[in-house]
């Protein structure tokens, strides 16, 4: 049904009018059939009971008195003298053939295809390769002479019948083809307007919105295109808001990444500051300690504070290998000195180490040339997940796939853990843990999606895709 709402509305309203015509001219050619048919029959009844009570009332001395030669002249002169009958056949008191007007053979079947049944005139509609024959038998002196049978056939009156249906076509086909004419004129008159109206908006929505419609004469249609250009000012206004408002929200996500780029390079550097320290300031002095309490314990006579000695350097040992691993934690120079595939590795040992939680990598190959910021990304993003899945859910393994697609760089992490619902992430919400929003602003700062799930297999699967960028230098 597409098609139809592709047709303009004067071709629809034109198309409406010649099927009404066309409707009208089918319901009144069959009005007009039946009744020409239902008076044809009577005529012919009319006409056949009128023919066979002549003859009947002119043949019955002939019958009697044996007369065949009078009966045959006097059949014959009334099928001359009617075209529509097709045949006359008298029959005397014994309902024996006396005289017909067939020329060379009886039809078979013809005598007995009615007979009397009483003594009024009787009709039998009778079937032949002519087509219907109206069989009108009429009793002679109430059957004790004999009776006739005149046959009348439809064949004239309905080829009259044809011939007035043919004309009535040819009627309804010039009051159609005027009607047609002045329902086109008409239509196009009524609806130019719209269709104008059509055309400017299917303009304005393709983006011209300096057309206007056509204002009209009619006062419907006035107000119509009034109100219609009066929208498309307001449309042109809106737009310029809208695009403004567009250009404002544009120019703050600008700033809002350009603040979130900066607190994240801040972070960052703060955590290498901090690293630093740890690992050069407060790893020497707990060093240099340690080396002192040793000094100390071997040149202590008492055996109980060589003892204590002892175990305080222990215990100084404890606090700087944790020292050391949060310096690495906090930016591990091996990130920065051989990229991050080996850095993956070295925390993903850690990892395993800490938390007893198995851990498969596979990575396509350790040397794949990234920018820092990329490596820094997924290194944190990686980092981010093995530490929600620690926190937060019971897996017992973790598989995670580095690969390169497309020119993409993408990183897919998968637990066995209980998944994640959407409840988590309201509860997340609640408590402001900004961990996934923070996996989401680093891969969109860097061009790239993530994308966070609950995994056919079960559990909950990352998946990070970031363009790459090679390395600089």
């Amino acid at each position: 049904m597409n098609w139809i709402n592709r047709i303009k509305i004067n071709q629809k309203i034109l198309g409406s009018i010649i099927a009404s015509l066309l409707f009208l001219s089918l319901i009144l050619g069959i009005i007009i059939w039946n009744s020409l048919t239902d008076t044809m029959a009577k005529d012919l009844k009319k006409h056949g009971e009128s023919v066979a009570e002549n003859i009947a009332a002119m043949s019955s001395d002939y019958i009697l008195i044996e007369d065949y030669y009078a009966i045959h002249q006097l059949i014959a002169r009334a099928r001359q003298a009617n075209e529509d009958i097709r045949y006359i056949l008298v029959f005397n008191s014994k309902q024996m053939l006396v005289g017909h007007t067939f020329p060379d053979f009886i039809p078979k079947g013809i005598l007995d295809a009615h007979t009397p049944q009483g003594t009024e005139k009787e009709l039998s509609i009778l079937t032949s390769d002519e087509g219907r024959i109206h069989d009108v038998l009429v009793p002679i002196e109430e059957g004790e002479v004999g009776f006739v049978r005149v046959g009348m056939s439809e064949k004239l009156p309905k080829e009259y019948t044809l011939s007035k249906i043919g004309d009535l076509i040819l009627a309804t086909i010039l009051v159609c083809l005027v009607a047609v004419g002045i329902a086109y004129f008409t239509t196009r008159i009524i609806t130019k307007p719209i269709n104008d109206l059509v055309d400017t908006a299917s303009g304005i929505s393709a983006g011209n919105l300096s057309l206007r419609a056509s204002v009209v004469d009619d006062e419907d249609l006035g107000k119509l295109v009034k109100v219609f250009n009066e929208m498309a000012d307001n449309l042109i206004s809106s737009r310029s808001k809208v695009e403004k408002l567009l250009e404002e929200l544009q120019e703050k996500e600008r700033l809002r990444d350009a603040l979130i780029s900066k607190l994240l390079s801040a972070q960052e550097d703060e955590r290498k500051r901090i690293s630093r320290e740890l690992h050069d300031e407060t790893s020497q002095a707990l060093a240099s300690l340690m080396v002192t309490m040793r000094v100390l314990a071997d040149e202590a006579e008492d055996k109980e504070q060589q003892e204590l000695l002892y175990t305080s350097r222990d215990i100084a040992a404890g606090i700087l290998r944790e020292i050391r691993d949060l310096a690495v934690e906090l930016r591990p120079p091996i990130l920065d000195d051989m990229g991050l595939i080996p850095a993956v590795k070295r925390y993903i040992e850690s990892f395993k180490e800490k938390y007893s939680i198995d851990v498969m990598l596979e990575v396509p190959d350790d040397s794949i040339p990234l920018d820092d910021q990329t490596s820094l990304a997924f290194y944190r993003i990686t980092q981010e997940c093995l530490t929600n899945i620690a926190k937060h859910t019971v897996a017992t393994k973790v598989t995670i796939k580095i690969q390169v697609e497309d020119n993409f760089i993408k990183i897919a992490i998968l637990d066995n853990g209980q998944g994640i619902q959407k409840a988590d992430f309201e509860m997340a919400r609640q408590q402001n843990r900004i961990g996934i929003y923070g996996m989401k602003e680093r891969a969109a700062l860097l061009g790239g999606e993530f994308l966070i799930q609950e995994a056919r297999t079960g559990g909950t699967e990352v998946v990070v895709a970031i363009p790459i960028k090679q390395k600089e230098g």
